[in-house]
Protein backbone atom coordinates (compact mmCIF):
# COMPACT_ATOMS: atom_id res chain seq x y z
CA UNK A 1 0.00 0.00 0.00
CA UNK A 2 1.29 3.60 -0.95
CA UNK A 3 1.51 6.21 1.97
CA UNK A 4 -0.16 8.90 -0.23
CA UNK A 5 0.71 11.94 2.45
CA UNK A 6 4.11 10.97 2.19
CA UNK A 7 3.86 11.84 -1.32
CA UNK A 8 2.40 15.18 -1.33
CA UNK A 9 4.74 18.23 -2.86
CA UNK A 10 4.58 21.39 -0.82
CA UNK A 11 1.65 23.97 -1.87
CA UNK A 12 2.56 27.53 -2.25
CA UNK A 13 -0.19 29.76 -0.43
CA UNK A 14 -2.61 32.50 -1.27
CA UNK A 15 -5.02 32.77 -3.98
CA UNK A 16 -4.98 29.95 -7.13
CA UNK A 17 -7.48 30.77 -9.93
CA UNK A 18 -8.63 28.14 -12.90
CA UNK A 19 -11.23 26.85 -15.03
CA UNK A 20 -12.74 22.94 -14.88
CA UNK A 21 -13.36 22.15 -18.70
CA UNK A 22 -14.20 18.50 -18.85
CA UNK A 23 -17.20 16.47 -20.87
CA UNK A 24 -19.65 17.83 -18.27
CA UNK A 25 -19.39 21.58 -19.03
CA UNK A 26 -16.74 24.19 -18.06
CA UNK A 27 -16.92 26.92 -15.02
CA UNK A 28 -13.97 29.11 -13.86
CA UNK A 29 -13.15 28.60 -9.88
CA UNK A 30 -10.81 30.45 -7.20
CA UNK A 31 -9.12 28.36 -4.68
CA UNK A 32 -7.80 29.46 -1.29
CA UNK A 33 -4.52 27.22 -0.11
CA UNK A 34 -3.74 28.48 4.10
CA UNK A 35 -0.10 28.51 4.20
CA UNK A 36 1.43 26.12 6.80
CA UNK A 37 2.37 22.38 6.68
CA UNK A 38 0.23 20.69 3.30
CA UNK A 39 1.98 17.11 3.76
CA UNK A 40 -0.75 16.07 5.46
CA UNK A 41 -4.26 16.05 3.54
CA UNK A 42 -6.53 19.40 5.11
CA UNK A 43 -10.27 19.17 4.81
CA UNK A 44 -11.67 21.45 1.88
CA UNK A 45 -14.57 24.19 2.17
CA UNK A 46 -17.04 24.47 -1.43
CA UNK A 47 -18.47 27.75 -1.00
CA UNK A 48 -21.14 28.31 -3.81
CA UNK A 49 -22.05 32.22 -4.66
CA UNK A 50 -25.49 33.79 -5.00
CA UNK A 51 -27.19 35.30 -7.44
CA UNK A 52 -24.96 38.20 -9.07
CA UNK A 53 -22.13 37.32 -7.17
CA UNK A 54 -18.71 36.01 -8.10
CA UNK A 55 -15.95 34.28 -6.59
CA UNK A 56 -14.00 36.88 -5.40
CA UNK A 57 -16.94 38.40 -4.20
CA UNK A 58 -18.37 36.00 -2.04
CA UNK A 59 -14.75 35.70 -0.95
CA UNK A 60 -14.90 38.96 0.56
CA UNK A 61 -17.91 39.10 1.96
CA UNK A 62 -17.51 35.78 3.56
CA UNK A 63 -14.06 36.20 4.67
CA UNK A 64 -13.88 32.79 4.07
CA UNK A 65 -9.90 32.97 3.50
CA UNK A 66 -9.04 34.29 6.95
CA UNK A 67 -11.12 31.28 8.31
CA UNK A 68 -9.42 29.19 6.61
CA UNK A 69 -6.11 30.44 7.24
CA UNK A 70 -6.75 30.02 10.92
CA UNK A 71 -8.38 26.78 10.52
CA UNK A 72 -5.88 24.88 7.93
CA UNK A 73 -8.53 24.02 5.52
CA UNK A 74 -8.79 24.98 1.77
CA UNK A 75 -11.78 26.76 0.49
CA UNK A 76 -13.01 26.57 -2.81
CA UNK A 77 -14.93 28.85 -4.27
CA UNK A 78 -17.06 27.85 -7.90
CA UNK A 79 -17.96 30.55 -10.30
CA UNK A 80 -21.02 30.70 -12.17
CA UNK A 81 -20.83 32.55 -15.66
CA UNK A 82 -23.07 34.78 -17.92
CA UNK A 83 -23.73 32.08 -20.18
CA UNK A 84 -24.58 29.69 -17.43
CA UNK A 85 -27.24 32.27 -15.87
CA UNK A 86 -27.65 35.99 -17.02
CA UNK A 87 -27.57 37.02 -13.07
CA UNK A 88 -25.08 34.02 -12.39
CA UNK A 89 -27.36 31.94 -10.02
CA UNK A 90 -26.76 28.63 -10.07
CA UNK A 91 -29.64 26.96 -11.48
CA UNK A 92 -31.08 25.30 -8.80
CA UNK A 93 -34.67 25.93 -9.89
CA UNK A 94 -34.32 23.96 -13.55
CA UNK A 95 -35.14 20.01 -13.90
CA UNK A 96 -32.17 19.86 -15.93
CA UNK A 97 -29.82 21.20 -13.07
CA UNK A 98 -31.19 18.69 -9.95
CA UNK A 99 -29.76 15.45 -10.94
CA UNK A 100 -26.67 13.14 -10.94
CA UNK A 101 -24.95 13.18 -13.87
CA UNK A 102 -26.73 16.39 -15.27
CA UNK A 103 -26.13 19.75 -15.76
CA UNK A 104 -24.41 21.72 -12.96
CA UNK A 105 -24.00 19.02 -10.18
CA UNK A 106 -21.88 17.26 -12.90
CA UNK A 107 -19.95 20.21 -13.74
CA UNK A 108 -19.57 21.15 -10.22
CA UNK A 109 -18.60 17.29 -8.34
CA UNK A 110 -16.28 17.10 -11.39
CA UNK A 111 -14.54 20.37 -10.68
CA UNK A 112 -14.59 19.42 -6.77
CA UNK A 113 -12.95 16.34 -7.15
CA UNK A 114 -10.25 17.57 -9.90
CA UNK A 115 -9.02 20.38 -7.53
CA UNK A 116 -9.22 18.06 -4.56
CA UNK A 117 -6.96 15.59 -6.04
CA UNK A 118 -4.88 18.33 -7.24
CA UNK A 119 -4.66 20.48 -4.00
CA UNK A 120 -4.19 17.48 -1.51
CA UNK A 121 -8.09 17.65 0.37
CA UNK A 122 -8.58 15.12 2.00
CA UNK A 123 -11.61 13.40 0.43
CA UNK A 124 -13.19 12.37 3.78
CA UNK A 125 -13.65 16.30 4.77
CA UNK A 126 -14.84 18.09 1.80
CA UNK A 127 -17.60 20.25 3.01
CA UNK A 128 -20.34 21.63 1.24
CA UNK A 129 -22.00 25.28 1.50
CA UNK A 130 -24.09 27.97 0.16
CA UNK A 131 -26.10 31.33 0.02
CA UNK A 132 -29.40 31.87 -1.22
CA UNK A 133 -29.64 30.15 -5.08
CA UNK A 134 -25.62 28.68 -4.07
CA UNK A 135 -27.28 27.23 -1.27
CA UNK A 136 -29.82 25.56 -3.87
CA UNK A 137 -27.56 24.36 -5.59
CA UNK A 138 -25.46 22.84 -2.70
CA UNK A 139 -28.42 20.82 -1.10
CA UNK A 140 -28.85 19.32 -4.81
CA UNK A 141 -25.54 18.62 -5.05
CA UNK A 142 -25.15 16.77 -1.38
CA UNK A 143 -28.17 14.65 -2.57
CA UNK A 144 -26.65 14.07 -5.66
CA UNK A 145 -23.20 12.77 -4.83
CA UNK A 146 -23.96 11.94 -1.22
CA UNK A 147 -20.67 9.83 -1.03
CA UNK A 148 -18.33 13.11 -1.74
CA UNK A 149 -19.47 15.10 1.27
CA UNK A 150 -19.05 15.22 4.92
CA UNK A 151 -21.53 18.05 5.81
CA UNK A 152 -23.91 20.84 3.93
CA UNK A 153 -24.55 23.77 4.85
CA UNK A 154 -27.83 25.92 3.59
CA UNK A 155 -27.49 29.77 4.29
CA UNK A 156 -30.73 31.85 2.87
CA UNK A 157 -31.65 28.67 1.15
CA UNK A 158 -33.84 26.80 -0.27
CA UNK A 159 -35.30 22.99 0.27
CA UNK A 160 -34.37 19.80 -2.32
CA UNK A 161 -36.40 20.15 -4.95
CA UNK A 162 -38.58 22.34 -3.83
CA UNK A 163 -39.34 24.21 -7.61
CA UNK A 164 -38.63 22.79 -10.87
CA UNK A 165 -39.03 25.99 -13.04
CA UNK A 166 -38.87 29.59 -12.46
CA UNK A 167 -42.68 30.67 -11.58
CA UNK A 168 -42.65 27.70 -8.77
CA UNK A 169 -39.28 29.26 -7.84
CA UNK A 170 -40.67 32.44 -7.58
CA UNK A 171 -43.62 31.52 -5.61
CA UNK A 172 -41.19 29.05 -3.38
CA UNK A 173 -38.81 31.88 -2.31
CA UNK A 174 -41.98 33.96 -1.13
CA UNK A 175 -43.66 31.40 0.81
CA UNK A 176 -41.79 28.12 0.87
CA UNK A 177 -42.55 25.00 -0.65
CA UNK A 178 -45.72 24.07 1.54
CA UNK A 179 -47.14 20.98 0.59
CA UNK A 180 -45.26 20.37 -2.03
CA UNK A 181 -41.85 20.01 -0.21
CA UNK A 182 -39.67 16.48 -1.17
CA UNK A 183 -40.20 13.90 1.58
CA UNK A 184 -37.33 12.75 3.28
CA UNK A 185 -37.87 9.11 1.46
CA UNK A 186 -37.41 11.25 -1.92
CA UNK A 187 -34.49 12.28 -0.73
CA UNK A 188 -33.06 9.10 0.49
CA UNK A 189 -34.37 7.49 -3.17
CA UNK A 190 -32.36 10.10 -5.02
CA UNK A 191 -29.61 9.32 -2.91
CA UNK A 192 -29.23 5.84 -3.79
CA UNK A 193 -26.86 3.21 -3.31
CA UNK A 194 -24.48 5.97 -1.68
CA UNK A 195 -27.16 7.17 1.00
CA UNK A 196 -25.78 8.40 4.13
CA UNK A 197 -27.44 11.29 6.66
CA UNK A 198 -24.88 13.68 6.28
CA UNK A 199 -24.62 17.10 8.68
CA UNK A 200 -26.36 19.80 7.80
CA UNK A 201 -26.46 22.98 9.42
CA UNK A 202 -28.95 25.99 7.80
CA UNK A 203 -29.11 29.58 8.33
CA UNK A 204 -31.49 32.05 7.86
CA UNK A 205 -32.36 35.34 8.49
CA UNK A 206 -36.10 35.98 9.86
CA UNK A 207 -36.53 39.41 8.20
CA UNK A 208 -35.41 37.60 4.59
CA UNK A 209 -37.65 39.58 2.22
CA UNK A 210 -36.02 37.53 -0.67
CA UNK A 211 -36.29 34.23 0.00
CA UNK A 212 -38.94 32.94 2.93
CA UNK A 213 -37.43 32.08 6.10
CA UNK A 214 -40.17 29.18 6.18
CA UNK A 215 -37.26 27.49 3.37
CA UNK A 216 -35.01 27.06 6.44
CA UNK A 217 -37.55 25.51 8.39
CA UNK A 218 -38.37 23.37 5.50
CA UNK A 219 -34.72 22.16 4.73
CA UNK A 220 -34.00 21.68 8.25
CA UNK A 221 -37.00 19.29 8.27
CA UNK A 222 -36.36 17.47 5.33
CA UNK A 223 -32.85 16.87 6.16
CA UNK A 224 -34.05 15.44 9.91
CA UNK A 225 -36.64 12.74 8.01
CA UNK A 226 -33.68 11.52 5.94
CA UNK A 227 -32.03 11.17 8.98
CA UNK A 228 -34.59 9.67 10.28
CA UNK A 229 -35.25 7.20 8.26
CA UNK A 230 -32.04 5.51 7.93
CA UNK A 231 -31.56 5.73 11.90
CA UNK A 232 -34.95 3.48 11.05
CA UNK A 233 -33.36 1.23 8.33
CA UNK A 234 -30.89 1.05 10.60
CA UNK A 235 -32.69 0.10 13.50
CA UNK A 236 -31.63 2.89 16.02
CA UNK A 237 -34.66 5.60 17.59
CA UNK A 238 -35.51 8.97 15.77
CA UNK A 239 -33.69 12.42 16.32
CA UNK A 240 -34.88 13.96 19.07
CA UNK A 241 -35.99 17.93 18.51
CA UNK A 242 -34.50 20.67 20.90
CA UNK A 243 -34.64 24.39 21.48
CA UNK A 244 -31.74 26.43 22.42
CA UNK A 245 -32.39 29.21 24.75
CA UNK A 246 -32.30 32.81 22.69
CA UNK A 247 -29.25 34.53 22.74
CA UNK A 248 -28.25 37.78 21.34
CA UNK A 249 -24.62 38.33 19.19
CA UNK A 250 -23.57 41.46 17.91
CA UNK A 251 -26.58 42.98 17.98
CA UNK A 252 -29.41 40.23 16.14
CA UNK A 253 -31.54 37.57 18.60
CA UNK A 254 -30.38 34.04 17.78
CA UNK A 255 -32.91 31.19 17.62
CA UNK A 256 -31.53 27.80 17.45
CA UNK A 257 -33.23 24.42 17.28
CA UNK A 258 -31.40 20.70 17.15
CA UNK A 259 -31.86 17.47 16.45
CA UNK A 260 -29.90 15.51 18.41
CA UNK A 261 -29.54 11.60 18.24
CA UNK A 262 -30.07 9.33 21.18
CA UNK A 263 -26.46 10.10 22.48
CA UNK A 264 -26.73 13.92 22.50
CA UNK A 265 -25.21 14.45 19.06
CA UNK A 266 -26.46 16.91 16.79
CA UNK A 267 -27.46 15.96 13.49
CA UNK A 268 -29.01 18.92 11.78
CA UNK A 269 -29.01 22.40 13.38
CA UNK A 270 -31.20 25.07 12.16
CA UNK A 271 -30.01 29.26 13.20
CA UNK A 272 -32.54 31.42 12.59
CA UNK A 273 -31.68 35.34 13.08
CA UNK A 274 -34.29 37.19 13.86
CA UNK A 275 -32.92 40.97 12.54
CA UNK A 276 -31.03 39.89 9.67
CA UNK A 277 -32.31 40.31 6.15
CA UNK A 278 -31.26 38.72 2.74
CA UNK A 279 -27.24 38.61 3.81
CA UNK A 280 -24.37 36.46 5.25
CA UNK A 281 -24.63 37.04 8.99
CA UNK A 282 -21.85 38.88 10.22
CA UNK A 283 -19.79 39.53 6.73
CA UNK A 284 -17.71 42.04 5.41
CA UNK A 285 -19.38 44.98 3.82
CA UNK A 286 -16.26 44.08 1.02
CA UNK A 287 -18.96 41.67 -0.65
CA UNK A 288 -22.69 42.33 -1.33
CA UNK A 289 -25.50 40.77 0.59
CA UNK A 290 -23.64 40.98 3.57
CA UNK A 291 -24.71 42.34 7.24
CA UNK A 292 -22.23 42.97 9.62
CA UNK A 293 -24.50 42.59 12.32
CA UNK A 294 -25.80 39.08 14.27
CA UNK A 295 -23.38 36.28 14.56
CA UNK A 296 -20.62 35.29 12.24
CA UNK A 297 -21.68 32.83 9.90
CA UNK A 298 -18.37 31.95 8.52
CA UNK A 299 -17.04 30.87 12.23
CA UNK A 300 -20.03 29.41 12.69
CA UNK A 301 -19.44 27.36 9.51
CA UNK A 302 -15.60 26.80 10.40
CA UNK A 303 -16.59 25.65 13.77
CA UNK A 304 -18.91 22.96 11.97
CA UNK A 305 -17.22 21.35 9.86
CA UNK A 306 -14.07 21.15 12.20
CA UNK A 307 -16.32 18.87 13.80
CA UNK A 308 -17.51 16.47 10.99
CA UNK A 309 -16.08 13.92 8.70
CA UNK A 310 -17.33 11.26 6.06
CA UNK A 311 -17.40 7.48 7.23
CA UNK A 312 -14.51 5.83 5.38
CA UNK A 313 -17.40 2.67 5.37
CA UNK A 314 -21.06 3.71 5.51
Amino acid sequence: MIDESSALAPLASGVVSGEYDGPEGRRPWRLFVPAGDATTPRAMLVMLHGCTQDAADIARGTRFDEEAQAGNFLVLYPEQTVAGNPRRCWNWFDAAHQSRGSGEPAILAAMIAKVGAEYHADPHRVHLAGVSAGAGMAVLLAVAYPERFASLTSASGIGWRAASDVAGAIAVMQKGAGDGLSSGAALRAAMGANAWALPVLVVHGGKDAVVSVRNADETARQFAALHDLMRGEAGQAPLVGAEMPPRVEHGYTVQERHWNDAGGRVAVTLVRVDELGHAWSGGSPSGTFTDSAGPKASQLIATFIAQHARPAVR
